[in-house]
């Protein structure tokens, strides 16, 4: 098994959104922001990215932040912010959303 490697930024970052970045060697990986989820498959991320907006823009992006790496093996995992806030901010705006959609009318036959 390969050591953890771990990494901070000695820099505090300001203007960027808080982050959750997954990485699975070659297989692709995730980055989850609270407005917007980006999914890609193989090691090149803007070949195949997708992204899935949450609708709303973001804010707080003056506020500092730090980021922070973790590697095993071919995992790479990339904070920016506090990864637990991140993770609960995008499940509320995220379910604000789908609680806020129009229902759909029924199909006819």
């Amino acid at each position: 098994m390969a050591p953890v490697e771990r990494g901070q930024s000695p820099d505090v970052i300001r203007g960027a959104e808080r982050s959750l970045e997954v990485k699975l060697g070659s297989l692709g990986g995730f980055e989850l922001r609270p407005t917007r989820l980006f999914v890609w498959r193989g090691d090149e991320r803007e070949e195949s990215e997708r992204v899935v907006s949450f609708g709303k823009e973001p804010v707080g992006l003056e506020y500092p932040r730090n980021e922070s790496t973790v590697r095993a093996g071919t995992v790479e995992v990339r904070t920016l912010g506090n990864p637990l806030m991140t993770i609960a901010l995008a499940g509320v705006i995220a379910f604000k959303r789908w609680a806020d959609a129009p229902e759909e009318p029924p199909e006819r036959r």
